[in-house]
């Protein structure tokens, strides 16, 4: 266990990624091998580009193509595979200790909401403890949380550091916590009040589970054409991708939220990296290289989604910018364990992190290259050698995309948005922006965090209990960590 500021890196650490002897920041950067084959790469496409430039980009294209159809295939068996079944969660004879983790930067005005929606969760307070991370950085919050605090809610505060980040602030926050299982929630988060339970019932029929994760549903996907996108974006992935990949026990990237975790592997993997800006990714893959499997359950989270252009531009950023570091550090030990399920851990870094970035890297060139060669093609009668493969390939992976995208949003009850899953592509197109950004942050500001504003929608929840104290009443047995 943790128990103070200096302690923090040592303690917590990626294992399998850094010398456990001492304190070293976590391998973002390639390794000497990766390097190698990455400049024999550059200077093969150089001499293909120099010798023949056209026959070789038709090659290329078509490699892409081929993977491309086969994760579009991937994703239509994703579709056909069984929806995961609703059911009834008992309530256990004991239960365990369970440590709920709230990390919150300049969120003051939602203080009194979050606590609302974490005190509906159905769990006996006795076995509950809910941990509201602040950093020391932010006071406005601190005391807003302090005229909220009462049980089952503890305060903790993050001293000054670097870098500051989320994962950072878990791994504090863990030297005061004690439950044998803990889970993860944003600020603006509304769990469905079963979920622990929901969770506690899985672990128990799943031993080889060391995390799962909860849907995350978005709850003003009304706000705007850009939060319905997201909305439908997060319904594929969250109803329909994770289950699939769960129940076919392939490695799958955790959310930043509403993922529960036992606290053994948790702590064998060493926490959460700070120095990764999607934690969550990272914790995936290095769980998997310790042989752990991660599970999927039903009762969902509610979340806000982003509903302007500059807001969802730089959260978007954050996010591939951390897979490109997740893929990268994956990379320097991609087999573990070294058994089948290391082969398939290797298989899904590939495509569910390395070609989410990659395809949002190429679909904006590939469509506005293909507008323009058909406008010369149209008008001036060129003609390139387009073979079937290039056009199955994107006939089919717009096809997967819109379907799981519609399927997705039929299983969230988002049923008012389907019609909207064939806008999906000009969606897509929106990508390759902060996609660009993030390959520049990741060489100039590699742990840089872009903070998301919550509180901008209005919650659709209604809340039956104000949780929150006067400014001037007592606080009976808060705790308060700094």
């Amino acid at each position: 266990m943790l128990k103070n500021e200096d302690s923090l890196d040592k303690a917590y650490h990626p294992g399998f990624l850094t010398d456990t002897s001492g304190v070293r920041r976590a391998n973002h950067k390639a390794s000497l091998l990766f390097k190698i084959l990455f400049w024999l790469g550059v200077a093969a496409l150089g001499i293909g580009l120099f010798l023949n430039p056209l026959a070789f980009l038709l090659k290329l294209s078509s490699l892409i193509a081929w993977i491309s159809l086969a994760v579009a295939m991937l994703r239509i068996a994703a579709a056909i595979n069984q929806k995961p079944k609703s059911r009834r969660y008992e309530s256990p004879q004991n239960y365990p200790k369970y440590s709920v983790l709230v990390p919150i930067f300049h969120e003051a005005n939602m203080v009194e909401s979050l606590m609302n929606n974490l005190a509906a969760l159905d769990y006996p307070l006795s076995q509950l403890e809910i941990f509201i991370i602040c950093e020391a950085v932010d006071p406005d919050t601190v005391e807003a949380v302090k005229r909220c605090l009462r049980p089952p809610f503890q305060l903790v505060v993050v001293p000054a550091g670097y870098p500051q980040t989320k994962p950072r602030a878990l791994n504090y926050a863990m030297q005061y916590s004690t439950g044998e299982y803990i889970t993860i929630y944003d600020a603006e988060d509304q769990p469905h009040p079963s979920q622990l339970k929901a969770a506690l019932q899985s672990f128990g029929e799943h031993p080889e589970w060391a995390a799962l994760q909860a849907p995350l549903d978005y709850y003003n996907a009304d706000a705007s054409w850009l939060s319905a996108q997201f909305t439908l974006e997060y319904a594929a992935l969250f109803h329909v991708w994770i289950p699939f990949l769960s129940r076919m026990g392939i490695p799958l990237p955790l959310g930043g939220t509403s993922n529960h975790m036992r606290r053994g592997p948790l702590e064998k993997c060493g926490g959460w990296d700070i120095h990764n800006v999607t934690e969550d990714a990272d914790l995936s893959f290095r769980l998997a290289a310790l042989g752990y499997k991660i599970g999927y359950i039903l009762p969902p989270t509610d979340e806000e989604a982003v509903t302007t252009l500059k807001a969802w531009h730089n959260q978007r950023a954050r996010w591939m910018k951390g897979y490109m570091q997740t893929w990268l550090a994956h990379m320097h030990s991609p087999w573990k364990p070294r058994n089948i399920f290391g082969v398939m851990r290797f298989l899904s870094l590939q495509f569910t992190i390395a070609y989410v970035f990659l395809s949002a890297f190429i679909f904006t060139p590939i469509v506005c290259g293909g507008i323009i060669y058909a406008i010369c093609h149209w008008h001036m009668g060129w003609s390139l050698p387009f073979s079937k493969i290039h056009f199955l390939a994107l006939g089919t992976s717009l096809v997967a995309g819109i379907l799981i995208g519609m399927l997705g949003a039929y299983r969230a009850g988002k049923t008012t948005h389907l019609w909207k899953a064939f806008l999906m592509p000009l969606y897509w197109l929106l990508l390759f922006w902060p996609t660009l950004r993030a390959l520049v942050e990741l060489k100039t500001k590699p742990f840089h965090w872009h903070k998301t504003t919550h509180g901008v929608s209005a919650s659709q929840t209604k809340q039956n209990q104000i949780f929150c104290c006067p400014a001037d009443a007592s606080i009976k047995s808060p705790m308060v960590t700094e």
